[in-house]
């Protein structure tokens, strides 16, 4: 198996905005926008028989304009939520530097501001909203704004302590830079994953329709489990009392041929047994809190090392570097992703890849509102390299003994389903001619 770090994530467009919650983002920023302009107005007027007009005024100018704009952004942004382009981003980045600069004239004393550290601000802000050559830009902005503010405007000389304000500016672009294009690449996967859930259309009546679908199924497996136990016993005594007639001294060759038969369907039927108690089982009878990456992983080394994959089939992980913690069953849960990474290596060509990806999901990225979702979700994406599911049966997937695969017990995937639904979660599977991929979705706790 090959585990590889979040930067090898498949690539996003470069045309988009940054892979960050740039509206919760936005929505923070309008707050410390009318924040500081609202700081300033309520100084203004304190000290309105002190200030000269020209003072006040513009500290009432500096208000009117963070108002509106921020109200029209906000119009724009979180009211009729349209779609956030990066020249929206730009424009914001560009009137908070002007903001800030117009306080800093304002507010100038003797050789600098109390209002010029907002600069940073909007430097880091920037940093999470744009890509590197716009906090570039921003950054040679305010630079450029300060220092023609401190030496055009004001007369004053450039002094250390300028020259050092400057240097803590550039310095934040770059650091800020830096820790953003990290957080984009940590996220460039959960966006993806987001994106592709989104074309699931998964609504709420898709999910209720999972539910039904699991509560039909716990109905059978109840009915089955009880006489799956009640033909377990027997065929064990079976098994043993033929295997020791084949043993005998007095059993000819053709009778040990089909004594080594019966034992042989014996086993077979004990292992559908088996693989039909464990899709029956749906309560969770020890739950803890559980590394999930570290139990998918272990599932999907004992599936690459399985005798039934095709010759050459692998696994390569995607994981981030963090836990993602769920609580549940281990045992239930490494069944059922080994029988998931299982099917999808059985349903990939010799030599082919099996990629498993991991991701946190926010609540604004589903498509859909459950209780059990509310804070989000922890997504285990498996994709095969197989010919696709057909439409044929694809409704049918998750029924028990239902199978496209000679040999086939036609329980794996019925045991996902049940053991997913055991947690509260559910499967979501989409297909085409490039392969299959099977995300699993758990409440974020």
């Amino acid at each position: 198996m090959q585990y590889r770090t979040p930067q090898s994530n498949a690539a996003i467009s470069t045309s988009r905005p940054p892979q960050l919650p740039a509206r919760r983002i936005l929505w923070w920023l309008y707050v410390a926008r009318l924040a500081a302009a609202g700081s300033v107005y309520i100084a203004a007027v304190y000290s309105w028989q002190y200030a000269s007009r020209a003072d006040t005024l513009l500290a009432s100018l500096i208000f009117a304009a963070a108002m509106l704009f921020t109200g029209l952004s906000a119009l724009y942004t979180h009211v009729y939520r349209r779609s956030i382009a990066i020249a929206v981003l730009y424009s914001q980045a560009i009137f908070d530097v002007l903001l800030v600069t117009a306080m800093v004239h304002l507010t100038w004393q003797s050789t600098s501001s109390q209002f010029a550290p907002l600069y940073i601000l909007v430097i880091a802000i920037s940093a999470l909203l744009l890509p590197a050559r716009g906090v570039t830009l921003i950054s040679a902005l305010a630079i450029l704004l300060y220092a023609g503010e401190g030496v055009l405007i004001q007369g004053d000389t450039v002094g250390i302590g300028v020259v050092l304000q400057l240097a803590i500016f550039a310095v934040v672009a770059l650091g800020s830079g830096y820790i953003a294009s990290r957080l984009r690449a940590q996220s460039a996967g959960t966006e993806a994953m987001a994106e592709e859930l989104a074309r699931f259309r998964l609504h709420q009546g898709e999910v209720e329709r999972l539910h039904l679908r699991a509560e039909r199924l716990e109905a059978v497996a109840e009915l089955g489990a009880s006489m799956a136990h009640e033909i377990k016993n027997p065929l064990a005594s079976i098994r043993s009392a033929v295997e020791q007639l084949g043993l005998s001294a007095q059993t000819s060759s053709d009778d040990r041929v089909l004594t080594s038969l019966v034992v042989r369907e014996s086993d077979r039927l004990a292992r559908l047994l088996t693989g039909f108690l464990d899709f029956a089982r749906v309560d969770v009878p020890f739950t803890r809190r559980l590394d999930l990456l570290s139990v998918v992983r272990n599932a999907a080394e004992l599936a690459s090392s399985h005798p039934s994959r095709p010759q050459g089939t692998r696994v390569e992980c995607d994981f981030p570097r963090t836990s993602m913690e769920v609580s549940g069953d281990e045992d239930m849960l490494h069944r059922a992703f080994f029988n998931l990474v299982l099917n999808a290596l059985q349903a990939s060509p010799d030599d082919g890849v099996v990629r498993i990806e991991a991701a946190t999901l926010l609540p604004q990225q589903l498509d859909w509102r459950a209780a059990a979702f509310e804070s989000g979700a922890i997504a285990v994406r498996v994709i095969d390299s197989g010919p696709g599911i057909t439409d044929a049966a694809r409704p049918k997937l998750f029924h028990p003994f239902f199978t496209t695969k000679p040999g086939g017990s036609g329980l794996g995937l019925a045991i996902v389903h049940r053991a997913v639904e055991a947690h509260h979660g559910v499967v979501v599977v989409d297909s085409d001619a490039r392969g299959s991929r099977f995300t699993v979705l758990f409440p974020r706790t």
